[in-house]
């Protein structure tokens, strides 16, 4: 949450039943810091991750903070394990925090929500890609007291990001019901009374199982 990534083999995550090992006990987290996203960076699921000067790399990464600002960069840096205190990917402003990573290959489109009822869609390459870590560009602009609650990378029409309400609702937001609207712009209202409090967050679908080498 606070614009670091932390890498690890999956065979140094220790085996274990009901939740897990606490993470602290493979990286260095700050005070305050919470994890806010997992991705493999193995090449077999994500794509290649290297690029050059000249064009984005196959799949790369995209990211947001409370503030309404967003960055693309690369994922090859982070591909190694890293240390305990991890690396940086972002720089988020003071007192703001970074709401998720996405790997995305440039075809998505992204759905960002604000707590004052908005949501915007715009294009995934709309946001600058930085070469290294940074605040990003402005994504969605906020009112006063206003502040970003989640983003989706949505592949297709009916990918949803699906909003948690004040009142006890879920409001949908696609793009089978909205238009793009483009980067830097507030978005529009999708509700119309309450506020936005949250993302329902999606279930974690498992990676393909590989065959062995010698097969």
């Amino acid at each position: 949450s606070l614009g670091t990534c932390y890498t690890a083999r999956f065979a140094d995550i220790p085996a274990s039943t009901g939740h897990g090992e606490p993470i602290q006990k493979l990286f260095k987290l700050k005070d305050g810091e919470a994890i806010v996203s997992a991705l493999s960076l193995d090449p077999r699921i994500v794509g290649e991750l290297d690029g050059s000067e000249d064009h984005y790399p196959e799949t790369f990464g995209v990211a947001a903070s409370t503030d309404g600002y967003g960055l693309c960069f690369g994922l090859a840096p982070f591909a190694e394990p890293s240390t305990r205190s991890g690396r940086r990917y972002a720089k988020p402003s003071k007192g703001h925090r970074m709401l998720n990573v996405a790997a995305v290959t440039g075809d998505e489109t992204l759905i960002a929500a604000s707590k004052g009822r908005r949501a915007l869609l715009c294009a995934v390459t709309e946001v600058n890609y930085l070469s290294g870590a940074g605040k990003g560009v402005m994504l969605m602009k906020l009112g006063k007291d206003d502040e970003l609650i989640g983003f989706l990378a949505a592949k297709g029409d009916g990918d949803t990001l699906t909003l948690k309400t004040s009142l006890g609702g879920e409001q949908r937001v696609n793009l089978n019901r909205y238009e793009l609207t483009g980067r830097g712009g507030k978005g529009r209202e999708v509700i119309k009374r309450g506020q936005l409090i949250g993302v329902v967050r999606e279930v974690p679908v498992a990676p393909p199982v590989f065959a062995d080498a010698e097969a």
